[in-house]
C-alpha cells in the first residue's frame, strides 16, 4: 500500500507517481493493459471497459498474459466487437463518454482526464479531416472580462434552441454575475428580453469553410455565413426573456448554453430598435434568410422547437476510443495516480511508413490527427524504429491529456519502481517488442 496525505477538507491526495516510457509508442489498449500490470484490478478494469462498450455497441474484452523475451510479464487486451455501429458523431462523443464514466464510477480528476483526452482527440480529428484549421492564431488579440456564469440544466449536451414551453422548472435558467457587477443590473427588470453575450469555452477548432451538419448535400459555406459555435473568437449571442432580477442573479427563460458557460456581457433587447418579426419597425428593412431561405431546419429555430445539430465530423473507431479512454481513466483512478506529477521519457517514438485510414485510404505515419496533437501540445517525438504506426491518435490524446513532464530517455528510470507492460498486436521481432512500459512509485520512497 502507498501512503496518502490529507488535503483540504479531509480529501485524500494521491501519492503515486507515474512514469511512461514510449520507446515503442503509445496506444490506448496498450496503456490500459500496462495499468493492470501496475496493479489496477484486472476484473474491475475489464468490467469497466465492457460497460463503456455497451454505450456504443456490444464488445467483449479479455486480458492475455504473456512475457517479454527477458521474462518481464506483459499483457495485451483482446477486444472483440460483437455489434458494429455506425461512426459516432464528434458532437455526440462527449455525451457517450460521460455515460460510460458514470456507469463505471470514474469521477473527479480522473473523469476530467478522460473528457480532456476525448476533447483533444475530437479537435485533432477536425483538424485532420478539414473541419478545422490548425495553428490559425490572429496577429492581434484582445482580452475580455468574464462578468459571471450561466446556470442551466445542461451539463454535457445542450439544445441549440430550447423551447420556452418545454416544461423546464422555474428558476432552472439564470445568470449569476460577480457581486462586483450587481449594481449594473439596476433597471434591467424593466425590459422583457435581453441579449446574453457568452464565451463558448467548449468550442474546439474551426474551419473557414463549413458544411452544415444537418444538410444532406455536401455544400459548404464560409464560416461567417453560418452560426457554427466553432469560430476564431467563440462568442455566443442568445436572446432570452427576463423573468426577474434577484441581487446579482438574473432569472431568465431558456438559455442554449452549457452550465457554467462564462458570460461576457448583458444587453437589453429594445423592441423599437431591434424589432421582432411582424413589427412595423421591421417593415422598411425586413432583411432575409440568406442561403437558409426555405430550410426546414430554419423553421425549427423559428418556432423554438428543441433539436440537436449532429456533425462536426465522425469518430470512425468510436468504440475503441470510448473503451480505451474509459479503461485508462478507471485504471488511473484505481491506482490513485497523481495526475499532476506524471513523467514521460522522450522522445516518443511514432514509427513510420503508412497506415490504413479506412475511408481516407492510406495515410502517412504519424497519422494526420496524431500529428495535429504532437504539434498542438509540443510533444517531443522521433520517427522509427520500425515502419508501422506506433503512436495512435488515441495514444497521443492520452499523453496530451496527462500533460507530463518530458525528460530525456538518457537519464533512465529511477530504480525500485513497479513496472507494467502493455502489448500491441504487432510482432516486430525480438529487438523491438510492440510494448508500452509504465512505472509506478510512491512519493517519498526510501
Amino acid at each position: 500500500m502507498t501512503r496518502q496525505v490529507i488535503g483540504k477538507k479531509g480529501e485524500k491526495v494521491p501519492e503515486r507517481l507515474l512514469w511512461i516510457d514510449p520507446a515503442m509508442g503509445v496506444a490506448g489498449d496498450m496503456f490500459a493493459a500496462a495499468l493492470i500490470g501496475l496493479g489496477a484490478p484486472e476484473d474491475g478494469l475489464v468490467a469497466a471497459m465492457r460497460a463503456a462498450g455497451r454505450t456504443v455497441g456490444a464488445v467483449d474484452v479479455r486480458v492475455r498474459l504473456t512475457s517479454l523475451p527477458d521474462g518481464t510479464p506483459a499483457r495485451y487486451l483482446d477486444v472483440t466487437v460483437q455489434e458494429a455501429r455506425p461512426p459516432l458523431l464528434i458532437a455526440d462523443a462527449p455525451v457517450m463518454l460521460v455515460q460510460a464514466l458514470t456507469a463505471t464510477g470514474v469521477e473527479g480528476v480522473y473523469g476530467d482526464f478522460a473528457l480532456r483526452a476525448l476533447e483533444i482527440l475530437c479537435a485533432a480529428e477536425r483538424v485532420a479531416h478539414g473541419a478545422a484549421e490548425p495553428e490559425m492564431v490572429p496577429t492581434r488579440q484582445v482580452s475580455l472580462s468574464i462578468i459571471g456564469h450561466a446556470h442551466t440544466p445542461y451539463r454535457h449536451a445542450a439544445p441549440y434552441q430550447p423551447d420556452a414551453g418545454a416544461g423546464v422548472r422555474e428558476g432552472a435558467f439564470y445568470i449569476e454575475l460577480d457581486p462586483a457587477y450587481a449594481m449594473g443590473l439596476s433597471g434591467l427588470e424593466t425590459f422583457s428580453h435581453i441579449f446574453v453575450i457568452s464565451y463558448l469555452d467548449r468550442s474546439h477548432g474551426y474551419g473557414l469553410r463549413v458544411r452544415p451538419p444537418w444538410r444532406k448535400d455536401s455544400a459548404r459555406f464560409g464560416l461567417f455565413a453560418t452560426r457554427s459555435p466553432n469560430r476564431p473568437s467563440p462568442i455566443g449571442l442568445t436572446r432570452t426573456r427576463v423573468l426577474r432580477v434577484e441581487g446579482n442573479r438574473v432569472i431568465t427563460g431558456p438559455l442554449d448554453l452549457f452550465d457554467g458557460t462564462p458570460i461576457l456581457d448583458l444587453k437589453p433587447f429594445v423592441r423599437s430598435l431591434d424589432g421582432i418579426e411582424g413589427e412595423a419597425s421591421c417593415a422598411a428593412d425586413p432583411g432575409n434568410d440568406g442561403w437558409l431561405e426555405g430550410s426546414d431546419h430554419l423553421e425549427l429555430h423559428r418556432r423554438g422547437i428543441p433539436h440537436d445539430h449532429p456533425g462536426g465530423g465522425a469518430l470512425h473507431e468510436a468504440q475503441d476510443i470510448i473503451l480505451d479512454v474509459t479503461g485508462a481513466a478507471w485504471g488511473l483512478q484505481a491506482l490513485e495516480v497523481d495526475l499532476n506529477a506524471v513523467t514521460c521519457l522522450s522522445p516518443v517514438q511514432v514509427g513510420g511508413g503508412t497506415v490504413e485510414g479506412g475511408s481516407h485510404g492510406r495515410l502517412p505515419v504519424p497519422a494526420p490527427a496524431t500529428m495535429a496533437i504532437l504539434h498542438r501540445y509540443q510533444i517531443p517525438y522521433a520517427t522509427g524504429p520500425v515502419k508501422a504506426e506506433l503512436l495512435t491518435p488515441t495514444g497521443a490524446a492520452i499523453l496530451a491529456a496527462l500533460a507530463p513532464t518530458f525528460l530525456s530517455r538518457g537519464g533512465g528510470i529511477p530504480t525500485g519502481m513497479r513496472v507494467g507492460v502493455g502489448l500491441g498486436q504487432r510482432d516486430f521481432g525480438y529487438a523491438y517488442p510492440n510494448a508500452l512500459w509504465l512505472y509506478l512509485a510512491s512519493k517519498g520512497r526510501e
